[in-house]
């Protein structure tokens, strides 16, 4: 049997005694990313966490080696250009981590678009030439403004679910749309004998609370529903009956004095005071406005009469 490379065995060796001293262990996807891009990722977990680009077989005989209990199921995300991360935070912050150390990048061609790719009408910095019959080429509606070549119409250029093509990314490249989100993606992370997926890696405190917030709000709904009365419902309860009896005294005509007089001041607007306004009405409206008052007046007292 052919032995192994000295430096694959110094490496595994190296991986098994890192994985041991730190809590956390992660698997993560580094499909589609650029070398600059993954330099830059790792200089932002310097201090934080150690990221090794190493190949499945090679992570596989690492954990085989590794007494940590249930850590051997991390074999089963092994798949895909992958690199695998040690590190003391814990699994939820570094999800959080990585997620905000995600860029926009330009696409290459043969990505599928996320989300739909927008080119917006607008103008362009490019003069005549050769990129009127690029820009038509892939469906743009071009024209010649002031020197430049401008889009006329906002178009889908790739709609969500679609591929890029290499002609399609090179405009987007040229228009400076980024429309390629790049960053690790934590495929699963090893922590106290669990394995976390990405699944439940992702639900934030953000998330937990809305749901929270959504749980008590129907359950407060179907309390009131059910008259099962709470301190939560009751004010709620208060209302609701007011607002019913109010209504049904008011189909039923049976009213109090107060509510009448209530109900009739509030339906008759009141001019009193605004002598000012009277100046620029004629004899005749202002004799006919004081007449309606005393006319409501008289339903007032008329009303009160009938409780007295």
């Amino acid at each position: 049997m052919t032995e192994p490379a000295k430096w694959k065995v110094e490496l595994v060796d190296q991986v098994k005694t890192e994985i041991e001293k730190s809590p956390v262990t992660a698997i993560v996807s580094i499909k589609g990313i650029r070398n600059k891009q993954l330099q830059q990722i790792r200089r932002s977990l310097k201090g934080k966490a150690k990221l090794r680009v190493m190949r499945g077989t090679l992570v596989e005989k690492t954990l085989d080696k590794i007494n940590k209990e249930h850590i051997k199921g991390l074999k089963e995300y092994l798949s895909g250009q992958i690199a695998l991360i040690t590190t003391e935070l814990t699994p939820q912050k570094l999800y959080g981590s990585l997620e905000s150390s995600k860029q926009k990048a330009a696409a290459r061609g043969g990505e599928i678009a996320s989300e739909d790719i927008v080119i917006d009408a607008k103008e362009t910095s490019f003069p005549p030439g050769p990129m009127i019959s690029e820009f038509q080429k892939v469906g743009l509606q071009t024209a010649i403004e002031k020197g430049k070549i401008v889009i006329k119409k906002e178009v889908v250029f790739v709609k969500k679910g679609e591929k890029i093509s290499r002609e399609k990314a090179k405009i987007l490249e040229k228009l400076e749309i980024h429309p390629i989100t790049v960053g690790l993606d934590v495929i699963s992370a090893y922590y106290d004998g669990l394995i976390f997926g990405t699944d439940t890696l992702s639900i934030t405190p953000e998330f937990v609370a809305s749901e929270i917030a959504m749980a008590f709000a129907k359950a407060k709904a179907l309390a009131g529903s059910a008259m099962f009365i709470t301190k939560e419902i009751v004010p709620d309860l208060v209302i609701k009956g007011r607002i019913q009896a109010e209504g049904l005294a008011v189909a039923t005509k049976f009213l109090s004095e107060k509510e009448m007089e209530s109900l009739i001041i509030n339906s008759v607007p009141s001019n009193q005071g605004n002598e000012s306004e009277d100046k620029g009405k004629t004899n005749k409206e202002v004799k006919e406005e004081k007449e309606e008052e005393k006319e409501a007046e008289d339903a007032t007292e008329g009303f009160g009469a009938l409780f007295g």
